[in-house]
């Protein structure tokens, strides 16, 4: 998911954020988008999937093998070998983004437009409320 850093804060007009205020404000940024993000992925989705996809995402392994199972040599797939490359993990973790990866392309194959339309409606909201927002904090 997208990591909100400096470089966003700048981009919405929020650089003179005070220091000791920074970073509860890019967690609660943060948090706003996995609530959307989620929010709008399960419009939708069966409670069967949702279910599923709670599980991956909280580590089931069993659910997780399930997945690997069923996917043949999926450490040959160019997604896996990616994911080794840039995260940098361990095999295990490796292989719980690939699975996540994998069950998001199934079963919410928009969810890459989900967060590039909610990052922009949250940086947006933001930039329109960035003056009362620098009050707030000094």
């Amino acid at each position: 998911m997208y990591k909100f850093d400096d470089g966003f804060l700048e981009g919405v007009g929020l650089a003179g954020i005070p220091e000791n205020q920074k970073e509860a404000f890019l967690q609660y940024a943060q948090d706003q988008l996995e609530t959307r993000v989620g929010e709008k992925m399960s419009e939708g989705l069966s409670d069967a999937q949702l279910d599923e996809f709670e599980k991956i995402i909280d580590n089931d392994q069993e659910v997780i093998n399930g997945w690997l199972a069923n996917a043949g040599d999926y450490k040959s797939d160019e997604l896996y070998q990616k994911l080794a490359q840039n995260t940098g993990g361990s095999e295990n973790e490796v292989a719980n983004d690939y699975v996540t990866a994998k069950w998001l392309n199934q079963n919410c194959p928009q969810y890459q437009q989900i967060i590039a339309d909610s990052i922009e409606a949250l940086r947006q909201e933001i930039m329109v409320n960035k003056d009362a927002l620098l009050a707030s904090m000094q």
